[in-house]
């Protein structure tokens, strides 16, 4: 697996390495979508960096949903450092099978996770499952700013020389044009932000009637 999927370094990776993105992240997400109340789900969270960042600039309830026991210990750990326990809740889950009512979640996001779900199509109809209308979701992998790209690449080229070969297979037309049509099937509004940060594929559920 990927380096910059659940390695034993990936902690590190992530609390460190990838530190900085993650507030510059939330708040783009934030001001994109203007949501700020509600609950929000982190997918494929790790040590729930992104959702920890989304908390401490709204008033969300957030959930940071991994596969991985060990994960979720970790950003519970996490949580507690930053005075959020309670706020940020983790739960050992599965994407293509979420625990979660339809139409709860009024912001999902999920950052690096996506190129590591067995079946897209699958885990996309889940979160349109649990999306709220009104609700959006971001899945991608940017990385904040183009500068912040270019700094971690350099720092993870020192640790794994694989890094950046493993970063263009991920993000190959192939692949990408996969996510893009597991978006198209969920049958509600799919649009793709994409610059020199890296790609977001955001679903809005439209509020009926609205």
């Amino acid at each position: 697996m990927s380096i910059e999927g659940k390695s034993p370094v990936f902690p590190y990776i992530a609390e460190y390495i990838f530190a900085p993105i993650y507030p510059v992240i939330a708040t783009h997400i934030i001001e994109e979508s203007r949501i700020k109340q509600g609950i929000c789900l982190d997918l494929g969270c790790g040590i729930a960096s992104l959702g920890i960042a989304v908390t401490e600039i709204t008033n969300m309830q957030v959930y940071g949903i991994d596969l991985s026991k060990e994960m979720c210990r970790l950003s519970k750990d996490k949580a507690n450092r930053h005075c959020l326990s309670g706020k940020v809740v983790p739960v050992q889950a599965d994407v293509h099978l979420l625990p979660f009512r339809e139409n709860c979640a009024d912001l999902i996001v999920s950052r690096g996770s996506v190129f590591f779900w067995k079946d897209l199509p699958v885990a996309f109809t889940e979160i349109s499952r649990v999306l709220a209308p009104g609700g959006q979701a971001w899945i991608g992998g940017g990385f904040g700013t183009k500068e912040l790209k270019a700094q971690i690449s350099e720092k993870m080229v020192e640790i794994d020389p694989n890094w950046q070969t493993d970063s263009k297979k991920r993000l190959s037309p192939k692949n990408f044009e996969a996510m893009q049509e597991a978006g198209r099937q969920t049958e509600i509004p799919c649009r793709v932000v994409q610059d020199d940060s890296g790609f977001w594929m955001v679903l809005s559920k439209e509020i009926k009637g609205g």
